[in-house]
Order: C-alpha cells, then sequence, then structure tokens
C-alpha cells in the first residue's frame, strides 16, 4: 500500500526512527524523541489524538506515575536540583501517551512489528558477523556488542525472536511475508543470543518468552505440563552454549560465594544490595511515601558506613526495580508502580498485537528483578514505545490523512 506523507505518517515514522536511534545513540534518541514530542503538539488532529489517549488506562497510570515521581521531589532526603533531575530522566514515560496517539490501526502495529525484526536481524547479523571475524562496529563496545551493552542486546534480541514466533503464529489472520522469512530471522537472532551475547538478562527474557509461546498455543494439562517443562528445556539449550555456559555457572557461582569474593562480582554485589535494601525497608521511618524522588544513595549509604571493601560501596540502584521504587516512593509509589504494570493487561486489543505487547511486559518484570529495565535509557524507552505501539487501543476506521 503506497503511503501518502502526511503529519501522521511523518509522527509514526519518528517512533520507527526512535528504536533505530535506541540502538546506536542516545543523543540521537533525545533529539528525536523531541521530535515527536514537537510533530504531535504542533499538529491540531494530532493534538485531539493525544487527549483521545488520555481514556486509556496504561496512559492515566503512566501520567499518575510521572505525577508521583514529581511530587517525591519535595519530600526528597535529597536537594531539590537532585531530585529535578531524577524526575527529568522519568520524561521518558510522557512518550507512552504520545506513541498511543499514533498507532491505532492494526497495519501499523503489524509494520512496527515486522520493522523491529529486521532491524533487530540486521544487527544480529552484525554481532555474529563482529564475533567470528573480531571486529567491533563501535569502538566503545566490545566484539558482538551492537546495542548499547550485552543485557540491552540480549532482552532485545530476545523480543525480536519472540515477535517472530508470535507473527508465525498467527500468520493466517495478518498479511505478512512468507512464514520462512520469520524462520530464518528467529534463527539468526537466536544464534546471537546463545553463542555471542554474553547478557544473562537476554537469556532470562528468552525463557520467558518460551513459557508464553507454550502458555499461548497450548490448554489444560498439557499447558500446565509443557509450562513446568520449557524452563528446563531452555536452560539445557543455553548451557549446550560456551558463551551462555560460562555465564550462567558463573552467575551462580558469584550468587554462592559473594561473602568470601576478593573483588566484586555482578551477581555478588546484587546480593549484597538487596540485603541491605531490605534491611532498609524494615527501618524506613515513612514507609508510606518512602525517602523521596531520587533518594535511594542517601538512604542506603548509612546501611554500609564502616564496612571495607566492596561490599561496603555505596549505590543509587539495587538492581532490582521493584525495590528501588519503595524504598524512594514508598508503598505508594510501589502500588501505583504495579498498578500501572497492571493496566497493561486491560488495554482490549485484538490479537496478535495483545500478545505481544503483554508477552514483552511480562519479560521485563523477570529481568526487573535483577535490574532496573522500566526506568533505564534505553529499556525504559523501548517498553514504553512498545507497549504504546501493541497496546493502543484499535479505533474504528475513520477518515484521514496518512
Amino acid at each position: 500500500m503506497k503511503l501518502k506523507l502526511g503529519i501522521l505518517t511523518v509522527a509514526r515514522i519518528l517512533v520507527f526512527l526512535e528504536i533505530i536511534a535506541l540502538a546506536v545513540s542516545t543523543a540521537a534518541t533525545s533529539v528525536v524523541e523531541i521530535l515527536i514530542f514537537v510533530t504531535v503538539l504542533g499538529a491540531p488532529s494530532l493534538r485531539a489524538r493525544l487527549f483521545a489517549s488520555l481514556k486509556q488506562p496504561m496512559v492515566v497510570m503512566a501520567l499518575v506515575l510521572y505525577a508521583m515521581v514529581g511530587l517525591g521531589i519535595l519530600y526528597s532526603v535529597v536537594p531539590f536540583s537532585e531530585g529535578l533531575d531524577a524526575w527529568g530522566s522519568w520524561r521518558k514515560y510522557l512518550l507512552l501517551p504520545f506513541v498511543v496517539a499514533l498507532f491505532d490501526e492494526t497495519i501499523w502495529k503489524q509494520r512496527f512489528a515486522v520493522f523491529f525484526i529486521g532491524l533487530m536481524t540486521l544487527a544480529a547479523i552484525l554481532s555474529i558477523s563482529g564475533y567470528l571475524l573480531d571486529f567491533t562496529v563501535y569502538r566503545k563496545f566490545p566484539v558482538g556488542v551492537i546495542i548499547d551493552n550485552h543485557a540491552t542486546q540480549g532482552i532485545f534480541f530476545s523480543a525480536a525472536v519472540f515477535t517472530c514466533m508470535v507473527l508465525i503464529k498467527f500468520s493466517s489472520k495478518i498479511t505478512i511475508p512468507s512464514k520462512w522469512i520469520f524462520w530464518v530471522a528467529a534463527g539468526i537472532l537466536a544464534i546471537s543470543i546463545l553463542f555471542v551475547t554474553p547478557g544473562r538478562s537476554g537469556y532470562l527474557a528468552f525463557m520467558v518468552y518460551g513459557i508464553l509461546m507454550v502458555f499461548f498455543n497450548t490448554k489444560g494439562f498439557i499447558r500446565i505440563t509443557l509450562t513446568l517443562i520449557v524452563p528446563f528445556v531452555v536452560l539445557t539449550t543455553l548451557m549446550m552454549s560456551p558463551v551462555a555456559n560460562d555465564r550462567i555457572k558463573s552467575g551462580f557461582s558469584e550468587m554462592q560465594t559473594y561473602e568470601e569474593d576478593a573483588k566484586i562480582t555482578s551477581m555478588g554485589v546484587r546480593i549484597i544490595f538487596w540485603k541491605n535494601t531490605l534491611t532498609l525497608l524494615r527501618k524506613m521511618e515513612h514507609p508510606i511515601f518512602g525517602y523521596g524522588t531520587n533518594g535511594f544513595k542517601a538512604a542506603y549509604s548509612p546501611q554500609v558506613e564502616g564496612q571495607t571493601g566492596w561490599q561496603g560501596q555505596p549505590t543509587d540502584d539495587p538492581h532490582n526495580q521493584f525495590l528501588k521504587i519503595w524504598v524512594e516512593n514508598g508503598l505508594v509509589g510501589l502500588f501505583a508502580f504495579l498498578l500501572f504494570i497492571a493496566t497493561f493487561f486491560r488495554q482490549n486489543v485484538p490479537q496478535p498485537y495483545y500478545h505481544l505487547g503483554i508477552g514483552v511486559v511480562l519479560a521485563w518484570c523477570a529481568t526487573s528483578m535483577f535490574s532496573g529495565h522500566f526506568t533505564t535509557f534505553h529499556d525504559g524507552r523501548f517498553i514504553l514505545v512498545w507497549t504504546g505501539v501493541m497496546l493502543a487501543w484499535v479505533q474504528p476506521k475513520e477518515t484521514e490523512m496518512v
């Protein structure tokens, strides 16, 4: 279908560019983001769409969450300017209503999904080529890593594999290229995940998607049985790869020996952070509202004061999304964040887009037990754009310039 380059199409293309920018440059991402905001706010027809998006549960809760973090500046244990800087990083949550306003047609959801698969497959080809031929695409990245860091690359590639599988499953209901194209893309992406990308977050997401594919496609006793078996199958597959085997084994080893390790380790330091954070929560004077926006480090530092070695290292991130929000914004903040996640499931969207939306949300929930993927620069923006595209309500067909 030939596209007319109207303002709505221009705005949609900018969202596509946002995903490209996320893969290559934080500065480019910020520029594209500003262009999205300016384009939507500057066009009366798009502003009307933006206001209409406020009826959707996930949009309302995104704005509530953003406002709540803003209020947290007023009582934060850190200076107002530091809280304000942290609130600025939450502006990514404003992306959700803007993206929702633009993707109310299934054809554009489909285009975005296919585009994402193509972009990630190209990145995976470069990743595998760099690994085999020992070259880097960007100097700051190690060999085989194309997108920001190995964790982000892993979860992006896993999401792309999941997208391939869902589109293959629902190919009779949507117009897509031949299935074999998606099988090839999924294979290339899986090779990079298993043998090149050393990201444990990617492995966990990969496992979640495997479980979801079984859950979505089976019923009754078979569903229960296969859902329990899939994690072992995925783990066995991962352990067949030297790269994944080493990363998984080292992770378990670090968790077991963190008290004796002389040097800081990725998983060992997480155990320390979590233990100290839980102690902090038990002592919290104001559990309802927490320590305020960006107050985590100021609240955490006394917990390790006087300790020597890496175990006494202060931090502004416990590497658990839920714990950080709980400390900074209290039980009110944690409840609001969980309610925000719950609203994704209330979006009444046709298949396969509902599965694509909530599947990635569930993977982000799993990986965010070990990181902060709902609020980091790349991962946070991706989940907001992805859910905005896939879970936006599909409106009745209207006459519009596209």
